[in-house]
């Protein structure tokens, strides 16, 4: 991502109605595109918004008191399986369709293995 985009992005989650007090708030914002969220969490995550001589924490510009490195580092992963769970409902399957054929495979697997002995 260029600084420009960067710009552009940091200043739409710093404008008046935008001041996020924790990670996951900027997950469940619906004016965000998942990149855009992505962007503002990796910046959270950053070691440019580390307290200093508290490098666990992170202190976003705009934001009233530091969060946990942690605690931005979930809000991540958290977007990462609503962006799974979106595709897997785009392409029709579903988390249970895949443990399915995961447990078959492994069934097959065991078998094989079995007759094979």
């Amino acid at each position: 991502m260029n600084d420009k985009t960067f710009n552009v992005l940091y200043e739409r989650a710093q404008g008046p109605a935008r001041h996020f007090a924790f990670p996951h708030e900027v997950v469940d914002d619906p004016s965000f595109s998942a990149k855009e969220k992505r962007a503002i969490l990796c910046e959270w995550a950053s070691d440019a918004c580390a307290v200093p001589s508290f490098p666990i924490l992170r202190l976003l510009p705009g934001t009233t008191f530091p969060v946990t490195f942690s605690s931005v580092m979930d809000a991540l992963a958290q977007l990462d399986r609503k962006q799974w769970e979106y595709r897997d409902e785009r392409s029709g399957r579903g988390r249970a369709k895949g443990s399915a054929v995961v447990r078959e495979f492994r069934a097959q697997k065991s078998e094989h293995r079995n007759s094979a002995s």
